[in-house]
This record gives structure tokens, sequence and C-alpha cells, in this order.
């Protein structure tokens, strides 16, 4: 219901009030903006990925553009534009950069390429139900960067090493440092994460 009543709202509205962690207005902007990924993931072409992954990637770049959008300097329709399309370049370097490394490993590649000309872009159109998904990995990888942009190098390795799994003893004899000072970061990331995501988006991240 709350979904309907929003679907009246400028997108500046909408895009204050996905800011602000309400997931409908996250969920009515992707809906309404889908359209424009899918056409600006048609005009990229990457033999190692399929359409929908670019789709995908684009849509990352949607959910950043949420975030990351400032009223007064553009207006949200131009700057989604562009982080949707910089975000499927990124992606399609990376995918170059695997192929690269493929071709140097001397690995076939004859048979990932077809020939099919009768492929229509519907066919690869991703399954909407997936977007929850997608949605929760771009709010993650905006918290990430910010986390990231927010820590001194010998932090950085601190929290790299806590995120994969390791304990603050393994970490401080990794690093060389001790335990207070792996606490303190830890405690630092947590309070970055805190302050950049409302309880409505924390729920929704773990639902």
């Amino acid at each position: 219901m709350i979904k309907y009543a929003l679907r009246g709202k400028p997108i500046e509205k909408l895009v204050e009030l996905a800011q602000s962690g309400l997931t409908e207005a996250i969920d009515l902007i992707v809906e309404k903006f889908h359209p424009m990924v899918v056409r600006i993931a048609s005009q990229f072409y990457a033999p190692w990925a399929e359409f929908d992954d670019i789709v995908q990637n684009g849509l990352i770049g949607l959910i950043k553009a949420i975030f990351y959008f400032e009223p007064g300097k553009s207006s949200f329709s131009t700057f989604a534009w562009r982080s949707i399309e910089s975000e499927i370049k990124t992606f399609i370097t990376y995918q170059n950069r695997k192929k690269n490394k493929m071709l140097s490993d001397s690995t076939s590649i004859d048979s990932i390429f077809t020939d099919d000309e009768d492929e229509q872009i519907e066919y690869f159109l991703p399954d909407m139900s997936t977007d929850k998904n997608v949605v929760k990995q771009a709010i993650l990888s905006v918290v990430y960067e910010e986390v990231i942009g927010a820590l001194k190098d010998e932090e950085i390795e601190i929290f790299q090493l806590w995120l994969d799994g390791f304990s603050y003893r393994e970490i401080q004899e990794r690093v060389g440092v001790n335990f207070k000072k792996v606490d303190n970061t830890v405690q630092k990331v947590k309070k970055i994460v805190r302050s950049r995501l409302s309880t409505s988006l924390m729920s929704f991240l773990e639902g």
C-alpha cells in the first residue's frame, strides 16, 4: 500500500525517501528506471558475460545513484544514466581482464561463442524477482566504498581480514598490531555502517 501511495510523487522526492531508508521507495525507483538500465546495457557487448549480467550491474549503478545523488547538481535521470553506464563499463573492463588472462593461459574459448542471430534481447531480460538481491548487493557496495574511504591503510588491512573471518588474535599476528587496534578498527567500521544505514535498511539487508 505504501508503494501505491508513492507512485504519484516526483522522482527527487522518491530518492530522498530512499536515501532515508524507505525500501518501498527504492523498489519503485528500480521499477521506474529498469527500462533505462536495459536500454543502456543494450549498447554494450561483452562476449564473456551474459546480457542479464550486464543489466544487473547496471541496476547496481542505479542503486548507487540513489544513495550518491545530491539535489541541485543535476537531474536524477542524468545522474542515474552516468552511474549506470559507469558501473557497466567497470564490469566489462573486469570481464575483459579475465578474458585476457584466460587467453594468456592458452584456454580454449571456441565453445563459448554462438552464432544465433535470431536471439532477441528480450530472452536475456533478468527475472525481476532477483532485483532484491541486486539491491542488497548495491547497498552493501555503497557502504563498503564509504568504509574503505574512511579508513587508513593499516585499518583497511584489518577490516579486510575481519571480513574474511579471521579472529582478533589472527589479525593481530598477521598485521602486527595489538588487540585494541583491531577492536578500535572494527568498532569504527560498525559506527560508519550504523550511521549510513537506517533501521529499515538494516532489516532489509538481513531479510
